[in-house]
């Protein structure tokens, strides 16, 4: 379905950004009911081709749903709708959507996880697209398993695009869970499989924990997964939301929370930590770098609302000097605040967290889902759903900054929607009894745009996908 909305008047050319007010493009316009998680990516080859995805909510009340994609040839200015990936049928659901380019935009890959309701078949599977985002292909398994013994969750995809000896290299990052009896039927649940966490019927012969498969042949196959982070069998030994980047000499890095237990003033606790592990041989071995920094994790439901909250990080490697920022939605602060840190070494030192966002601190407006995007310039831009807005904090919208000194500040905070959206409005019904509006957006940036992507009720009745185009201009510090 082709949309060509108001966003940008009378041109067909590519869209060109704008100043605030932001036209707010809808990106989906199916006729499912509901949509969230989105992930976005720019074509290295073609600024004007944009490739989307989202869940879309077949059932919102019975939280079921499949992953469709979206694709622009202008620059974001309309947007075509392709459905849901094909190769599926044999499964019940597809969730946690990522993208990435080949080095020189000729292949785009699609990553998600595929699951059944029983949860006795569970996989990572890649799709790729060689006319932009206009067709998919089969399915290639990255990891299956049909034995009901694990779950695959929270899937991240990233390229090799550096001059490195593993420049094409396709690596997808993800949670392979020991599966809790009888399953929850809930992707992206990390945190309530986290609180059932068991080791599965035979440990010896599944890979549990944080693990990395890579293909060194465009994707057409896929190594058995490394463990970068093995699980215990207890729910504090436990680690979510595998994020990879890689550095211009071709180190793969990958980013992650982690659940500990520990022993604070006398009592056991469980604390939470982000780390980072490295590998130099394209994904081969790594190296964990522990305690890049502690974490006050987001509580299940942030005041005023019901639906649920992680804090993921993601993570955002220049390719300019090989300088690293990771960022995730924290506590510590009082109310929830994107936090920032960067390493200039490979990740061997990290600096103090600095805010992303800049309200004032402890003002009780929450800010979460963070999403970032590396410009070629080495520009970072992060993006993120803020509810400073609504005096009652409530309602929200989505923010956007850059930094363009490799993380050690952001500047101007730019509010992107036209309107703030309530969360209640449609939402889907989560495992747990917690509303649904996804864990986390997206964002792609060039050297001159910025495009956002998220989902909201703006129009009053139901979740849909929406984007804009930002100038960096707008975004510059002053």
């Amino acid at each position: 379905m082709l949309f060509t909305g108001s966003a940008f008047s009378g041109s067909t050319q590519a869209a060109r950004p704008a100043a605030a007010p932001f036209a707010n493009v809808q990106v989906s316009h199916d006729s499912y009911p509901a949509h969230s998680e989105p992930d976005i990516v720019e074509n290295p080859a073609n600024p004007d081709n944009l490739v989307a995805g989202s869940k879309m909510f077949t059932d919102p009340a019975h939280y079921r749903f499949q992953i469709g994609t979206y694709y622009s040839m202008n620059g974001g200015r309309t947007w075509h709708d392709t459905g849901f990936l094909p190769g599926f049928d044999s499964f019940d659901l597809t969730s946690d959507i990522s993208f990435a380019f080949s080095p020189n935009g000729s292949l785009v890959y699609a990553c998600v996880l595929a699951d059944t309701y029983d949860n006795q078949r569970s996989g990572i599977f890649v799709s790729r697209s060689r006319d932009g985002g206009k067709t998919w292909s089969q399915p290639v398994a990255v990891y299956l398993d049909t034995t009901g013994n694990t779950f695959s969750d929270k899937a991240w995809i990233a390229v090799d695009t550096s001059h490195s000896p593993n420049r094409g290299t396709v690596y997808v990052a993800w949670n392979l869970d020991p599966q809790s009896s009888g399953g929850n039927g809930d992707p992206g649940s990390g945190r309530l499989r986290a609180r059932a966490h068991i080791a599965p019927r035979n440990p010896a012969d599944y890979p549990i924990g944080i693990v990395v498969a890579r293909s060194t042949d465009y994707g057409k196959t896929f190594s058995a997964p490394v463990v970068v982070r093995k699980f215990g069998t207890q729910s504090q030994n436990f680690a979510l939301s595998a994020y990879p980047a890689v550095a211009p000499n071709g180190n793969l890095y990958v980013a992650y929370i982690t659940w500990d237990s520990a022993r604070v003033n006398g009592k056991s606790t469980t604390v939470h930590r982000l780390d980072v592990a490295e590998s130099r041989d394209g994904g081969q071995t790594f190296t964990v770098r522990t305690a890049v920094s502690h974490v006050d994790a987001l509580p299940d439901k942030l005041p005023n609302s019901t639906f649920r909250n992680f804090s993921m990080p993601v993570l955002g490697i220049s390719p300019v000097d090989g300088a690293m920022v990771l960022v995730w939605p924290d506590m510590r602060n009082g109310d929830a605040d994107i936090l920032a840190v960067h390493s200039t070494n490979g990740g061997k030192t990290w600096s103090a967290p600095i805010r992303v966002n800049h309200d004032p601190v402890h003002d009780g407006k929450d800010q979460f889902q963070p999403a970032i995007a590396v410009a070629p310039n080495g520009t970072f831009t992060c993006a993120w759903f803020d509810r400073r807005f609504d005096p009652g904090n409530r309602l929200i919208d989505e923010e956007i900054a850059q930094s363009t000194d490799d993380g050690k500040s952001f500047g101007v905070n730019v509010r992107v929607t036209k309107s703030s959206w309530d969360p209640a409005i449609g939402a889907p019904k989560a495992p747990g009894g917690v509303t649904f509006i996804g864990d986390y957006q997206g964002v792609a940036a060039d050297n001159t745009t910025v495009h956002p992507l998220w989902n909201d009720t703006q129009n009053g009745t139901s979740q849909q996908i929406r984007s804009t185009a930002v100038a960096v201009t707008i975004l510059a510090r002053r």
